[in-house]
């Protein structure tokens, strides 16, 4: 009896490691703004939102980094220009989504979002959206993946300034 008692113990005790697994929570807000003065800020809804762990997914921060390379290379845009950063905004796309990811969710329709993800040493937040005006509808961030955190996904590119 002693002997199974053990057993049955050393079973729980496993299992229950497993499930306490440590875990953060990443509060996110899909944010744009409708320009003018004063600036309206607002939530957009509908953007698909990955958290990958960035050491997972070299190739697609290798895309993103050439993106943003790219973009600031010169003031002037050209047609080669557009057409590389296309490219690299197709590719990044086609990554992101065939990547396995820590978590996916989609912003509701204040724009809120939530992920729940494991702990991890650094994480990349990737979001992607249907947006006919937007050239390049996607917006990606970095951050430590050890802490729970809230954060603001800046769906304007910076464009919300005054």
């Amino acid at each position: 009896m002693i002997k199974s008692s053990a057993a049955v113990l050393a079973a729980f005790a496993a299992a229950t490691l497993f499930a306490a697994a440590p875990t953060v929570t990443l509060t996110g807000k899909a944010q744009s703004c409708y320009p003018g003065r004063p600036i309206r800020l607002v939530g957009v809804s509908g953007v698909d939102v990955a958290a990958f762990g960035v050491s997972r997914v070299p190739s697609l921060m290798a895309y993103l980094k050439a993106f943003d390379s790219t973009g600031a290379a010169s003031a002037v845009t050209t047609g080669a220009m557009m057409m590389r950063l296309d490219t690299l905004s197709t590719m990044a796309d086609s990554v992101a989504r065939s990547s396995k990811a820590l978590a996916r969710t989609v912003s509701d329709s204040l724009g809120n979002f939530k992920l729940r993800i494991p702990v991890t040493d650094s994480v990349l937040i990737y979001g992607l959206w249907d947006d006919e005006d937007d050239t390049f509808p996607q917006v990606y961030m970095t951050m430590s993946g050890r802490t729970s955190r809230s954060f603001v996904l800046d769906m304007a590119h910076g464009g919300c300034s005054p």
